[in-house]
């Protein structure tokens, strides 16, 4: 069977409906039960002001009676209250109760329900500290008031004595409960008041000392419900005060070596800014007492001044020298040797001359590269010339444009692309000469090959390839027509074996 999922609301609904349904008659019962007390007062027949306690106590039964629904902890803790409250005015009603028969009778229900209302009154409120130290409010209320009705009675004294010490022998022990911390929430207020002197001292005579103080605030907000915590965090600001005022003694010492650093930069270099503004960012961190930052700032002026001081002017030379090598030189080439260059300069711009000195340095070895090269593409070219001017008719006119590009190119200053043009033309033209050659010679001994072909109609296939060799060869497609003779030769050969 499938429940439905509002089910378990449904019971519980169902069930506080029945629960709400008997409080309800139980308080009904209990107003008709104080309305029944009060009834023979109102004709006159006992007095009023007698029955008018236990009225008042019915009514406030029936209140509290409705706490039993939900009996959260705010419910649990008026109930445990008004039990506080109660159980001394009931032992005071028992002793005044007390006789033969059923006086007896009462005194002994009485003193059964004081004892169930002590009970709970003590179960209820016993479990921390807080809930003693109201326990101990709320029982010390009952206690006067139980003392009150007793001394209104006109008991014996001997007897209100009893029950005042009584009363108060139960309550006095919760008034002075002390919990599990006491003593170390004793230390740690010791101790922070000694920390609290020590540092208004230390503040008085210098700064910085903002984070010890802070911490003496923390440990002030957290010392009191965690004495533990508190006393770690007035020893770390102890250790941070020690800290500071051996820093205080430091720092002059770092700011004049940072001074001295960074005057030397400047001289070195008077555009540079990055040192004296670092140098002078430690100086106002200094006069606001954050002399951690003020070192980590002047340690920083120093790091840049120094830097500036070794390589500063070696990064300089080194990219005049570089812009002297590469101001006669043009072309597409010598643009990645610019790009190295103005990588170089926007390094100079950020103060950074160790990495532009280190740009610069590698210049040198592109322009040998880049001479290499130049030398290479003028031997290619010179070689692509010879292969060309050793070529006969067309095959020289056929390739003359593409020398023409190779010298173009390099003009241009792009080696690369003149050395690789001049290199292909070159090995080109060779390839040419040598299959215009083959089939040539080969055509010049067309009757023996053709001598070696078989006869009838078998023949006619090897004759139409000599065919397609020598069209190949008048079209000036000299390298497919050395192809085709190749193959020729091939199987002819294989024919013969």
């Amino acid at each position: 069977m499938v429940l439905p999922p509002d089910h378990a609301d449904r019971v519980i609904a169902q069930q506080r409906a029945r629960v709400e349904k008997v409080a309800l008659a139980g308080t009904l019962v209990l107003i008709a039960s104080a309305g029944w007390w009060l009834l023979p007062a109102m004709d006159g027949s006992v007095e009023m002001l007698p029955r008018m306690g236990p009225v008042v106590a019915i009514f406030v039964a029936a209140l509290m009676l409705m706490d039993l629904i939900d009996h959260g902890p705010v419910q649990r803790s008026r109930i445990a209250i008004a039990a506080g409250l109660a159980w001394p005015m009931v032992v005071a009603l028992a002793i005044d109760s007390f006789g033969t028969g059923d006086r007896a009778l009462a005194t002994v229900i009485l003193i059964l329900v004081a004892g169930a209302l002590l009970n709970h009154w003590r179960n209820a409120l016993g479990v921390t500290l807080a809930t003693r130290r109201l326990r101990a409010f709320s029982g010390l209320v009952g206690a006067a008031l139980g003392i009150a009705i007793v001394l209104s009675l006109g008991l014996d004294m001997l007897v209100a004595g009893a029950f005042a010490v009584a009363c108060l022998g139960l309550v006095v022990p919760d008034l002075l409960a002390k919990d599990e911390d006491h003593e170390a929430r004793q230390g740690f207020g010791a101790e922070l008041e000694a920390a609290e002197a020590r540092m208004l001292d230390l503040r008085s005579k210098n700064s910085g000392l903002e984070q010890a103080a802070s911490l003496i605030q923390q440990a002030r907000d957290r010392g009191w419900k965690d004495p533990a915590r508190g006393m770690v965090l007035l020893e770390e600001a102890e250790r941070e005060a020690e800290r500071v005022m051996a820093m205080a003694v430091d720092i002059d010492a770092i700011r004049a070596d940072a001074l001295d650093a960074v005057e030397k930069a400047e001289a070195i270099a008077p555009i540079v800014e990055g040192p004296r503004r670092a140098f002078q960012m430690g100086d106002k961190e200094a006069g606001l007492g954050s002399l951690r930052e003020a070192e980590t700032l002047y340690r920083v002026a120093k790091t840049k001044a120094g830097a500036i001081e070794d390589n500063w002017q070696a990064a300089a030379e080194s990219i005049s020298t570089a812009e002297k090598a590469i101001a006669d030189k043009s072309g597409a080439a010598t643009n990645s040797v610019l790009g190295i260059l103005a990588a170089a300069k926007e390094a100079m711009d950020a103060e950074e001359p160790a990495e532009a000195l280190h740009i610069a340095n590698a210049i040198p070895a592109h322009m040998e590269s880049l001479e290499a090269s130049t030398g290479e593409a003028e031997e290619a070219i010179a070689e692509a010339e010879a292969a060309l001017s050793a070529a006969e008719g067309e095959l020289a006119l056929a390739n003359a444009g593409r020398l023409e590009d190779a010298k173009e190119a390099f003009a241009k200053g792009d080696a690369p692309l003149a050395k690789g043009l001049a290199d292909s033309l070159a090995r080109e033209v060779r390839e040419t000469s040598d299959a215009m050659q083959e089939v040539q010679r080969a055509l010049r001994q067309k009757k023996q090959i053709s001598a070696r072909f078989p006869t009838g109609s078998a023949g006619e296939s090897w004759q139409a390839r000599l065919i397609e060799v020598e069209a190949a060869a008048s079209s000036g497609e000299w390298a497919t027509a050395a192809k085709s003779l190749t193959s020729l030769t091939n199987d002819l050969q294989s024919y013969d074996a």
